[in-house]
């Protein structure tokens, strides 16, 4: 952990000024982050039963340094003690306009209160800056039901279990086929973890990304977490020969663990080496002290990374993302799946690492 006064602060207000009004709602003070808050920001985080990394600051240190989209976080405060955080950031997009989200990059986000009415007040003083901004819409990208009064993106699950307490009983707790594969590839698979294996999982996760036709995460964003996170961002590489066939960088937050980014050869898939990772990545977390095993979201309609959680034992969740329309008429559909970025994503098949690596960075800039 950054020591406090190392940490890069961020300021809430863009130069339009469109977030720099408090309001009081609901018998809750709302305004802006403010630098004496941040302490108390993360200990909220933390302590709170639905907090996530992705509420965390360290998570929008990364992002604004990353990408530089414009942070607009708030906080409600009631006699004076903090109740209910919201991290957002206003995103220039090419496909959409203006757009508010929690958060960027982020599988989880929205807002995070102490009860109905601090979350209430968060929500309007988020809409009011949405009106303030001319924004198209603002996305809450929450885990669990609530009580807003808001449109649903139905769209993503979310795969959660706990693990066993002991690393011997990992590999039983696996789906028979699944643990079958596991088996056969540890037979000619090693595993190694450390932070010097950032380079070599993000190598992998844009050679995958390029398969998959999908634009990658900058290269700065993945050092900007590990940076923030230190010893709770995990890379861990499975290896064939001595070679690289599948990565993972997962993130520690509580007592869970999460796999985030990822990426393995043909050679790999072939091994059966993405069972092996994330047999090790479960043991690890056991070995650490670590009760749950975040699988993260999946697109219903991303048929095999869907199938292949089901695979290892996990269940979907439906994910209850939120959106409040301010200039747009419709709700938001930028998932690889449509038409036009499906056609873009055979032609991105075909080119090379040395132009997807730069362009995607770029385009990712503009899908947060």
């Amino acid at each position: 952990m950054i020591a406090a006064a190392e940490r890069p602060w961020i300021l809430s207000a863009d130069a339009d000024g469109c977030n720099r009004m408090a309001t009081s709602t609901h018998g809750i003070e709302t305004r802006a982050l403010e630098q004496p808050d941040v302490q108390a920001w993360d200990s909220f985080v933390l302590q709170h039963p639905a907090g996530t990394i992705f509420h965390r600051l360290p998570w929008s240190w990364a992002v604004q340094a990353a990408y530089d989209h414009q942070p607009m976080h708030l906080t409600s405060w009631a006699s004076g003690q903090l109740v209910g955080v919201l991290p957002l950031f206003l995103v220039r997009s090419v496909f959409v306009g203006r757009v508010l989200v929690s958060v960027p990059y982020g599988t989880y986000g929205g807002i995070l209160a102490e009860n109905d009415r601090a979350a209430a007040a968060l929500l309007d003083a988020a809409q009011a800056t949405a009106r303030r901004c001319g924004v198209a819409y603002l996305e809450l990208r929450h885990r669990e039901p609530n009580a807003l009064d808001l449109q649903e993106i139905d769209r993503y699950d979310t795969f959660r279990k706990a693990l066993p307490s002991r690393v011997e009983d990992v590999l039983p707790s696996f789906p028979k086929k699944a643990r079958a594969a596991a088996r056969a590839g540890l037979e000619t698979l090693t595993t190694e973890t450390g932070p010097h294996l950032l380079g070599v999982v993000y190598d992998l996760y844009t050679r995958t990304m390029r398969r998959l036709g999908s634009p990658n995460y900058r290269r700065k964003l993945f050092d900007q977490l590990h940076q923030h996170f230190g010893g709770d961002a995990v890379c861990l590489v499975v290896r064939s020969g001595g070679e690289p066939v599948a990565g993972v960088m997962s993130f520690v937050f509580r007592d869970e663990i999460m796999p985030y980014f990822s990426g393995s050869t043909a050679a790999g898939r072939a091994a059966d080496a993405n069972n092996v990772m994330y047999l090790r990545l479960m043991e690890y977390a056991v070995q650490r002290g670590l009760r749950w095993f975040d699988f993260n979201r999946t697109r219903r309609d991303n048929l095999g990374p869907h199938a292949f959680k089901r695979h290892l034992g996990f269940e979907p969740t439906r994910l209850h993302y939120q959106i409040s329309l301010n200039r747009a008429r419709h709700l938001p559909n930028l998932t690889p799946s449509r038409r036009p970025f499906a056609l873009a994503g055979k032609v991105w098949r075909r080119l090379p690492l040395c132009l997807t690596r730069p362009i995607g960075g770029r385009i990712t800039k503009w899908v947060p």
